[in-house]
């Protein structure tokens, strides 16, 4: 019988002489350096994705303009209860900048918010507060193109 004396270097080394923790540890940074390139890449795909699918929703004329509709119907319905409308469609505006319409008599009580709905057959304009359900101004207006100047 043959018997060999080992090192004990020898019992924990495999190939290329490093040891088994080494292997292991270098495994285990290689799982998550892996790990973490594939968790930020699927949550890039997803940014990705959603940014895709509202892009094509926005650009989509069918589905803004029935949004669009759907909303002045539905205003004009609300505000035909407070006051006489014009029978027509009505063109929607949104105040986004209160303080620079405020230079405008007829925008002077207006919030951002508001919503105007725009006559143009009629030639009149209503400013509704849908938060208050109030009508905050209404008046004749007149429209002009690019090239014309307001009469």
């Amino acid at each position: 019988m043959l018997q060999q004396s080992l090192d004990p270097d020898e019992v924990i080394s495999h190939g290329g002489g490093s040891t088994v923790f080494e292997t292991l540890t270098r495994n285990r940074k290689t799982f998550i350096v892996i790990s973490v390139v594939t968790v930020v890449f699927l949550a890039l795909l997803v940014v990705l994705l959603v940014q895709h699918a509202e892009i094509n929703r926005l650009s989509d004329p069918t589905s803004t303009s029935e949004q669009t509709n759907a909303e002045a119907i539905r205003l004009k319905e609300e505000v035909s209860k407070l006051m006489q409308l014009p029978d027509e469609e009505a063109v929607i505006a949104t105040v986004q900048d209160a303080d620079k319409l405020k230079e405008q008599e007829f925008f002077k009580d207006a919030k951002n918010g508001d919503k105007v709905l725009i006559f143009t057959t009629a030639q009149k304009a209503v400013i509704y507060r849908e938060s208050e359900n109030k009508i905050i101004n209404s008046g004749p207006i007149t429209l002009t193109t690019s090239n014309e100047e307001p009469r």
